[in-house]
């Protein structure tokens, strides 16, 4: 997490269910920032799962990012997955994609998805992801 409060241009990001050809992802930040979005055009470097009540809006400063339900460490791959849509009706589930160099934010709507799993790989539990690690984030 970054010290200073963000400040995030949001994108909205809505799949409907099966819109993921065959054998893809119901939902995945995607691997290198929008190439809209103005450079850099940085990796993947971070992603949060979030989970607000119906019609209350993020507070940005603070976002309700949740902690993953299962984490392992193996062979130096970081894997943690969330189970998601699980807090009933009223709830609505979203995931922030973070890149390298930017403030911004993707954020996705994961309201039609059941769990997301991250992988980082070259990960550390003593410093963390390093400048070779790979960040994925997919949901079904």
């Amino acid at each position: 997490m970054m010290a200073k409060p963000l400040s995030l241009a949001l994108v909205l990001l809505v799949l409907s269910p099966g819109a993921a050809p065959a054998g893809e992802h119901r939902l995945e930040c995607p691997a290198a920032a929008p190439a809209d979005w103005p450079t850099p055009h940085g990796r993947l470097a971070g992603v949060a799962v979030l989970a607000a009540k119906d019609g209350e809006a993020i507070d940005e400063t603070a976002p309700p990012s949740l902690v993953p339900d299962n984490e392992s460490l193996r062979a130096g791959t970081l894997h943690q997955r969330w189970r998601m849509n699980g807090y009933g009706a009223g709830w609505h589930f979203y995931v922030d994609c973070r890149y390298e160099g930017s403030a911004r934010v993707l954020r996705l709507d994961a309201s039609a998805v059941k769990s997301c799993d991250r992988f980082v790989s070259k990960f550390s539990r003593t410093t963390g992801a390093s400048t070779q690690s790979q960040d994925s984030l997919a949901c079904d």
